[in-house]
């Protein structure tokens, strides 16, 4: 399978998903400081995130791994007030496999609104057109919230890794939901 970039700007019907910069760095560290108590229960990166220059040096890790193929990640704002709600990524991009995994998170007080249902169905489409065959969305079996995500998404469970994610007090047990794509595997046409 070819490489292939997605877009910096996807658009759908209440969100808009940006390539991650440094104008949104201020409002990630808001987003960051007002969930920082939740989303550190199944995000580790959370508890190495204490100042904004920890924001912009993850922002300039993003923007180096957006350009070699890592990984592309997106923040979530709504158009009609500029809120950035949180991040969708597509991470562990394999070409060779034509696979790719999701991650997410949303700040606290935009939960339970759908936002994140719908960042996935605007970034899966295009991955499945450019020729991705499979996707997963990892989870902590106890992250509730992630995993109706990718229920509700239409992603099917694969497995349940035992002792496989790092948590504060302890190894947990990880989840993983696939969904393959719709169309024909490319490269493999008889």
């Amino acid at each position: 399978m070819e490489k292939f970039k997605l877009p910096q700007k996807l658009v759908g019907a209440r969100i808009e998903l940006v390539k991650r910069s440094h104008n949104d760095d201020e409002q990630m560290w808001q987003s960051i400081e007002e969930s920082r108590t939740v989303i550190r229960e199944y995000l580790p990166w959370v508890d190495r995130t204490t100042s904004m220059a920890d924001v912009v040096e993850a922002t300039d890790m993003f923007a180096g791994a957006w350009e070699t193929d890592k990984e592309w990640v997106f923040d979530i704002y709504r158009p009609e007030d500029n809120r950035l709600l949180g991040c969708i990524g597509v991470h562990n991009i394999n070409f060779a496999c034509q696979s790719a995994e999701l991650g997410y998170w949303l700040r606290n007080s935009e939960t339970h609104k759908g936002y994140m249902r719908e960042a996935v169905k605007i970034v899966e489409p295009e991955l499945f057109k450019a020729g991705m065959h499979r996707i997963t969305i990892c989870c902590d079996v106890q992250n509730k919230a992630s995993a109706n995500v990718a229920i509700n998404s239409g992603y099917k469970l694969e497995s349940i890794a035992k002792e496989a994610l790092y948590h504060p007090k302890g190894l947990h047990d990880k989840a993983t939901y696939v969904k393959f794509s719709p169309y024909p595997i490319k490269g493999f046409e008889a």
